[in-house]
């Protein structure tokens, strides 16, 4: 790292931007993401839900479950992207469509953004988040033992 850089060879938050966030090279980026609201709204209007439901200390520490309709489902955990600095999980209730029209109960979380928290504390949120899921998704019609976890963009990498 030269003097001059900002991290890496990188001398502006702009450079560092192109690189690490997707969305600045997908054309009409902005609309899909857009889209991503206006889907969730219609799933959580189609779909029965419970939201917002604690799973730690802080108020970002909430998530959402969508039952399957058929007892002792197959769970699917979603970790919501956006560059570990956007979206909710409010934002990506969408999921939920597929995997709740093939019989699987969908869990999707929210935590804490960056730059308020680092990314160790998401971490631990997102671990958080598992941990309530296997001890209480039960009670909502999920099987403990039947539990995938998966995200996009960040929450992949959270997911990992």
């Amino acid at each position: 790292m030269t003097a001059a850089s900002l991290y890496r060879d990188f001398k502006s938050a702009d450079e560092i931007d192109a690189e690490y966030k997707p969305s600045l090279r997908v054309a009409g980026a902005e609309a899909l993401m857009r889209g991503y609201g206006e889907r969730s709204t219609e799933a959580r209007a189609r779909l029965a839900g419970v939201y917002d439901v604690p799973y730690g200390p802080t108020p970002d520490e909430k998530l959402d479950i969508f039952p399957a309709a058929r007892p002792n489902a197959s769970v699917f955990v979603f970790i919501h992207g956006g560059y570990w600095r956007a979206f909710s999980a409010k934002d990506h209730s969408f999921v939920a469509l597929g995997p709740v029209a093939l019989g699987i109960t969908t869990v999707v979380i929210d935590y804490s953004l960056c730059p308020r928290v680092t990314i160790d504390e998401i971490t631990r949120q997102s671990r958080a988040a598992l941990a309530w899921t296997l001890g209480h998704i039960g009670a909502h019609g999920g099987d403990p033992k039947r539990v995938a976890v998966g995200g996009h963009s960040a929450g992949a990498h959270l997911s990992a």
